[in-house]
């Protein structure tokens, strides 16, 4: 391993190259591993994650299985393992630069915040159809390119990006939703939050894109930019939308008995943004844990906005829903990975992530409680409202970072390899995240 001197530290070269680059990763002495399956929680009897060719191959003790084999061995010092988070809500750009966001730097930055897959609800940018004036080609092309762009591109070198969602557009034809699905094209852009909103001239797409097995999502609440609209109970029954987006409001909620009249009427993905009404993520939750239907419950940012955060925005969420309504943090923490895997995939397998089990893509997150909690561990950390750290993301096996830009630092440290983990420069706590603890690691 070769190292060299800079600005009075030490600059890891062929260290990021070998942890990008291991095929066998070993974590071991995990305090907890969250399943990311809701009814199941944390898997007992475990403290090992073993992890091949970007797949997980072992999940059990680590007398279980010979280490011998692993390029890296990461000593989780009794940290909480959880699969990567996936935001479920996003509106990306095409370009670098947007209103709203610099693209590459924003999912970047969610990618060292842990969240490792990123689903799109409509592409944005100048001109483009979302926030003016659309047509059937102008939708078709933006989704078309943003589903090419996000096939060849992952932020971080490694990030999942399920781009391309389609802004519903009057003219629209069956001969346009058969050759987007051809394209690899499956979303259908939040209807209501952009784009076509009349319900009569929406129900026929809504046929055809069934028909080519689209997942179809329905904005709730009263509109918030020019296009979009509140729809009434009956409109989005109608509709029957796989997922209602932002229940608890983007950010203004709808009247509470509409709200649990369509959680009743429907068997919908149920959004919550931690940007939305706080009260009624409260109610929704509390409601969906009398109901027994926690299930259905998932996690998304609808960033980047002005209300918005993304880096962090599912970190909120999972701890205001469960330090708020009162529902254990490993079940929370699969509103925002396996619930969404499992909602996704209903009209095909396409995300291979959001649980810790064999065979799943090595999308893994140590987590722990920040410095100075009284949780004993990062889920009670949660359970209580304290915001935890990040200490190592890995995701289709590779290890991409330790932590993203002024998150929490972690009480505990772990090891790579021997080698203690620890920021002790505040300029890169601040803001170097993927430098890997130049600073901070005496490596000689």
């Amino acid at each position: 391993m070769k190292l060299c001197k800079k600005d009075g530290g030490v600059f890891v070269v062929d260290i990021v190259k070998e942890w990008f680059s291991a095929k066998k990763i070993a974590i071991t002495n995990v305090g907890k591993i969250v399943s990311g399956d809701i009814n199941k929680g944390v898997i007992e009897e475990a403290d090992t994650i073993f992890i091949e060719n970007g797949k997980i191959t072992y999940v059990g003790h680590e007398s279980g299985i010979d280490l011998k084999d692993a390029e890296i061995i990461v000593d989780a010092n009794g940290m909480v393992a959880i699969p990567g988070l996936i935001d479920c809500h996003t509106h990306l750009a095409l370009e670098n630069y947007a209103p709203m966001n610099g693209i590459v730097n924003c999912l970047e930055e969610a990618l060292m915040h842990g969240v490792t897959t990123i689903i799109s609800e409509g592409e944005q940018g100048h001109g483009l159809p979302r926030f003016y004036p659309w047509d059937p080609k102008g939708v078709k092309v933006t989704a078309i390119l943003a589903k090419k762009i996000f096939e060849n591109y992952r932020p971080g070198g490694v990030q999942k990006v399920f781009g391309g969602a389609l802004v519903l557009s009057e003219g629209l034809t069956e001969d346009d939703f058969k050759e987007l699905s051809e394209e690899g094209i499956w979303l259908i852009a939040e209807i209501g939050g952009g784009g076509l909103a009349d319900v009569s001239k929406v129900l026929p797409m809504l046929e055809w894109a069934r028909k080519y097995n689209f997942f179809v999502s329905v904005h709730w609440g009263p509109g918030i930019i020019p296009g979009s609209r509140l729809f009434s109970v009956d409109e989005v029954l109608s509709m029957k939308p796989d997922k209602i987006a932002h229940v608890n409001g983007g950010t203004t909620a709808a009247p509470w008995e509409d709200t649990k009249e369509i959680i009743d009427k429907l068997d919908s993905g149920i959004e919550i943004v931690p940007y939305g009404n706080p009260r009624m993520i409260v109610k929704v939750l509390k409601y969906a844990r009398e109901k027994n239907i926690l299930d259905r419950v998932i996690f998304g940012s609808d960033t980047p906005t002005g209300q918005g955060y993304l880096p962090n925005a599912l970190h909120r969420a999972i701890v205001t829903a469960s330090s708020l309504a009162e529902i254990p943090a490993e079940k929370v923490i699969a509103m925002a990975t396996g619930n969404t895997a499992r909602l996704y995939n209903k009209y095909g397998y396409r995300i291979n992530s959001g649980f810790i089990e064999v065979g799943k893509d090595a999308d893994i997150v140590l987590i722990d409680k920040p410095q100075g909690s009284v949780g004993e561990d990062a889920l009670e950390a949660i359970e209580i409202g304290d915001t935890f750290g990040l200490a190592l993301i890995i995701t289709s096996g590779k290890i991409v970072g330790l932590r993203g830009k002024d998150t929490r630092p972690t009480e505990r440290s772990i090891r790579i390899n021997g080698t203690e983990i620890r920021v002790t420069d505040i300029n890169e706590l601040l803001f170097e995240p993927i430098k890997l603890y130049y600073r901070s690691l005496d490596l000689g």
